[in-house]
C-alpha cells in the first residue's frame, strides 16, 4: 500500500508539473473569439466604452452614487432600470442616460433585492430577495401587489427566495429559485418547476438504498439539479437561462416545455455513473484535455488557470444574438442561434472597458451593451462597432432567408478580417441553402467545421448518385468483386506464410513469410502463437520491426488520407513523433512489462515470442485501417456511429491478441491470464511514469543550464 501511495503521488506531481508548463499566460487580447482548439484568435475591435455612468446625476436624492447595485433591466423604450440593493431603491434612466425617477417599496422597504423585470407597459417586478417576495409597482412606483411563498397543493421544493425574474406575455412569472426555474401564474399560484436538469443515475446512490438503515438514509445528502443563475426573455418566446449545469453546457434556451434546445456539449441521459472515472475527470483530467472540445465561455482565465465558468447574466437582443457576462474572468462573451462565439472582450480590471466585479448585463434596441459592476458601482455602455454590426445583420438576415444578403454581408466581414473564422462559416451555409454544395464544402473545410461540410457533403452525395447512378453501380461492383479477390489471395498467403515456417523447421523464418505469419495469426491467433512458442528459437526479429514500421505507416497515411469530417486531427496539426508514440505505447510497453510480470510468476515466454507476439497485435490495426482510410471518403459524419465501431474493433482487436498471447505463451489458465493482464497494466504505467518524469526533469534540466549560461553571459562576457 506504502508503494501504490508513492506512485500515486509521483503520477500527480508529474501531471501538475506538466500543466504548470503548459498552462502559461495566455495573451491579451482585447477582442477576440474562440478557434477549434480553444485558442485566442484576434479580431478587430467589436465594441468601443462610449460611456460611464457613476451616479444618478443631478437627480433631487441624497445618495447621489449607487451602492451593491445587483441588477439592470433596459425596456422596450431603451429606458434603463437599476436594481441599488444597497439603498433599497430602483433608479431610472431614459434612453439618454438620464435619471428620470427613483422607486422605493410603498410600506416594507426592500430588503436587499437582486433582479428587476419590466413590461411593455411599465409595470415592474422586483425580485426582493431577504423579504422572501416578488413586488409589482406601477410605472408611477404604487405598489400593484405582491407575491410570496406560492400558493400550491403541491411541495415546491424550497424556501422562496426570488434572485432573478421575468414575465412572460402570458402575464406567467418565472423566478430563478435554486436549482429550478420556478413557474407562477399572475395569481401568484405555483405552476411547477421547469427546466430542470437531469441529475443522471447514480450507482453508489442506489446501493446506499438498498444496504443503508433507514437512520443513514435519513441524513444522507440527497443530490440536486445544478442551480440557475439568471435569465432573460427572448423576443422567439423563450426563456435564455445560465446555470452551474457544466455536462450538457451553462447557456441554455428553454421552450415551452422546459427543454433546452441550444447547443449543447453532449447528450445527458439516465446513465450510470462511475464515481471512480468521475473523481478522476473532475479532479485531474478536465485541465489536460481542456481545449478538445467546444465549451461556453473558455478552459482558461488571463493567468494560464482552468475555470469552470460562472455566467452571472444573460440578455438576447431582437436578432437572437446572445451575450453573457462571466464573473470569474470578467469577459462578455457573445453567441449566435447555434451557440457560436461571435466576439469576446472585457476581463477582470480597474480601466475602462475591464470589470472587478461584473453583476448584469443587458442590450438595448441600438445594439448598446451595458454591464453593471458591483464593485466600482457604476455602468459602462459599449457602442458596437461597424464590424460586429455585419457580423449581427449576417446572422439575422440568414435566420431570416435573405441569403444572398447573409453572403454579401459575410464577405464585408472578411474584407475587414479575412481570418474571421465565423464568416466562411456563415458563407458555408448560405452555399449550402443555395443548392451550392461543392462552394459550401470548399469553405467550410476552410476553418474546419465538419458539421457544415457533412451537410453539404451529403446533399452533394446524393446529387451525383442521382446524375451517375448506373456508372457509381458498376464500379461499386467492381470493387466489391477485386476486394473479394484480394482478401481471398491474402488468405492464401498467410495460410501458405504459417505452414511453410511450421513444416521446414531446418531454415529461420525469412521476412517475407513471417509477415504472412503475422497476418495468419490474425484469423488463427492460437495456432500461431503456439507456433511461435515452439519454435521461439527460429523467430526473425526484423518481422516485428517491420510490422511496427507497417502500422506507423498506416497511422501517418490514414491521417493525411482520412475524409476532412472524420478525420480526428487536422492535417496541420500532425506530429508524427507524437503519432507513433501514442501508437506504439501500448504494444511496445507491453514488451517489458509482460515480460517482467510473467518472470516472477512461472511464466514460460520470452523476449523474443513476447516482441513478436506485440507486433501481432497490430495486424487489426493494420487491415481495418488500411481500407477504412479510402472508404471514408464516401462517408461524414452522418455515419460517425458505424465508422467509429471498425477503429474500435482495431483495439479491441489489439487487447485480445495480447490476452491471448499471455495466456498461450505462458500456458496460463483464463483467470491467471486475467491476473496477469492487470500485472502487467501496472507495470506499464509505472513505466509510462518513469518515461513521463525523466521527459520533464530533463526539460526542467536544460532550462535550469540555458538560464545559468544566460546568466554566466549577462555578467562576464
Amino acid at each position: 500500500m506504502k508503494r501504490l501511495k508513492r506512485i500515486s503521488i509521483f503520477m500527480l506531481t508529474a501531471i501538475m508539473l506538466l500543466l504548470s508548463a503548459s498552462n502559461s499566460v495566455l495573451a491579451d487580447t482585447t477582442n477576440y473569439v474562440t478557434g477549434n482548439n480553444n485558442s485566442r484568435q484576434p479580431v478587430p475591435e467589436c465594441y468601443i466604452v462610449t460611456e460611464t455612468i457613476n451616479n444618478i446625476g443631478d437627480f433631487e436624492d441624497k445618495n447621489i452614487f449607487f451602492k451593491n447595485p445587483q441588477d439592470l433591466f433596459i425596456d422596450c423604450y431603451d429606458n434603463m432600470y437599476v436594481v441599488d440593493s444597497g439603498f433599497k431603491r430602483i433608479v431610472k434612466f431614459n434612453s439618454d442616460h438620464v435619471v428620470t425617477a427613483i422607486y422605493t417599496c410603498p410600506g416594507k422597504a426592500f430588503n436587499k433585492p437582486s433582479g428587476i423585470f419590466v413590461d411593455d407597459d411599465g409595470d415592474m417586478f422586483i425580485a426582493d430577495t431577504e423579504n422572501n417576495r416578488i413586488v409589482h409597482l406601477s410605472p408611477d412606483g404604487e405598489l400593484v401587489e405582491e407575491f410570496g411563498n406560492p400558493v400550491s397543493d403541491l411541495e415546491t421544493g424550497s424556501v422562496f427566495t426570488p434572485t432573478k425574474l421575468l414575465v412572460t406575455n402570458t402575464g406567467y412569472i418565472y423566478v430563478a429559485n435554486n436549482e429550478n426555474i420556478m413557474s407562477l401564474d399572475g395569481n401568484g399560484v405555483f405552476r411547477g418547476n421547469y427546466g430542470q436538469t437531469n441529475i443522471g443515475f447514480s450507482f453508489s446512490e442506489m446501493l446506499g438504498r438498498m444496504f443503508n438503515s433507514e437512520e443513514k438514509q435519513l441524513f444522507a445528502k440527497k443530490r440536486t439539479a445544478s442551480s440557475y443563475i439568471n435569465l432573460c426573455y427572448g423576443a422567439d418566446g423563450n426563456i435564455y437561462a445560465t446555470s452551474n449545469e457544466r455536462e450538457e453546457g451553462e447557456i441554455k434556451k428553454l421552450n415551452a416545455i422546459g427543454t433546452n434546445v441550444y447547443r449543447k456539449y453532449k447528450t445527458v441521459g439516465n446513465k450510470m455513473r462511475n464515481p471512480i472515472k468521475d473523481w478522476i475527470n473532475n479532479n485531474i483530467l478536465k485541465a489536460v484535455v481542456a481545449g478538445t472540445s467546444f465549451k461556453f465561455g473558455e478552459y482558461f482565465n488571463d493567468q494560464g488557470m482552468y475555470i469552470e465558468p460562472k455566467f452571472v447574466d444573460i440578455c438576447v437582443d431582437d436578432d437572437g444574438i446572445v451575450t453573457v457576462i462571466e464573473g470569474l474572468n470578467g469577459k462578455v462573451y457573445q453567441y449566435d442561434q447555434e451557440g457560436r462565439m461571435l466576439v469576446a472582450f472585457g476581463g477582470l480590471g480597474e480601466q475602462k472597458g475591464t470589470f472587478t466585479n461584473p453583476s448584469a448585463i443587458d442590450v438595448d434596441s441600438k445594439g448598446r451593451i451595458y454591464v453593471l459592476d458591483q464593485i466600482t458601482a457604476n455602468i459602462q455602455v459599449f457602442e458596437p462597432t461597424e464590424f460586429i454590426t455585419n457580423i449581427h445583420e449576417a446572422t439575422s438576415t440568414y435566420l431570416s432567408g435573405d441569403y444572398q444578403k447573409s453572403y454579401e454581408l459575410w464577405r464585408k466581414v472578411l474584407a475587414t478580417d479575412e481570418n474571421y473564422d465565423l464568416a466562411h462559416v456563415g458563407i458555408a451555409n448560405t452555399y449550402y441553402k443555395q443548392g451550392m454544395y461543392k462552394e459550401s464544402m470548399k469553405e467550410a473545410k476552410i476553418v474546419g467545421d465538419r458539421g457544415v461540410y457533412t451537410l453539404a457533403f451529403d446533399e452533394y452525395k446524393y446529387v451525383v448518385l442521382r446524375e451517375h447512378f448506373l456508372p457509381i453501380i458498376l464500379l461499386a461492383l467492381a470493387i466489391i468483386i477485386a476486394v473479394i479477390v484480394l482478401v481471398k489471395l491474402f488468405l492464401k498467403m498467410a495460410n501458405k506464410g504459417y505452414w511453410d515456417f511450421i513444416r521446414d523447421k531446418s531454415k529461420p523464418m525469412s521476412i517475407p513469410r513471417g509477415i504472412a505469419y503475422v497476418f495468419y495469426a490474425l484469423f488463427h491467433p492460437f495456432d500461431a502463437l503456439e507456433g511461435l512458442k515452439n519454435n521461439r528459437a527460429r523467430i526473425n526479429w526484423a518481422v516485428p520491426i517491420i510490422i511496427f514500421a507497417m502500422a506507423y505507416a498506416v497511422r501517418i497515411g490514414y491521417l493525411y488520407v482520412c475524409h476532412f469530417p472524420l478525420a480526428s486531427i487536422e492535417t496541420e496539426n500532425i506530429h508524427p513523433m507524437l503519432e507513433l508514440v501514442k501508437l506504439l505505447a501500448v504494444p511496445v510497453s507491453w514488451i517489458p512489462a509482460s515480460f517482467m510480470a510473467t518472470s516472477i510468476s512461472g511464466g514460460e515466454s520470452k523476449a523474443k515470442e513476447i516482441t513478436f507476439a506485440s507486433s501481432i497485435s497490430l495486424a487489426p490495426f493494420i487491415v481495418i485501417n488500411l481500407p477504412l482510410m479510402f472508404l471514408s471518403h464516401i462517408m461524414s459524419q452522418s455515419q460517425k456511429s458505424w465508422y467509429g465501431i471498425f477503429t474500435a474493433l482495431a483495439y479491441i482487436g489489439m487487447f485480445i491478441i495480447l490476452f491471448i498471447a499471455m495466456m498461450v505463451l505462458n500456458n496460463y489458465s483464463f483467470g491467471k491470464t486475467i491476473g496477469m493482464m492487470l500485472v502487467s497494466a501496472f507495470l506499464m504505467a509505472v513505466l509510462w511514469l518513469v518515461i513521463l518524469l525523466c521527459y520533464v526533469l530533463t526539460g526542467r534540466m536544460i532550462q535550469f543550464v540555458i538560464s545559468v549560461i544566460n546568466e554566466f553571459r549577462l555578467n562576464f562576457l
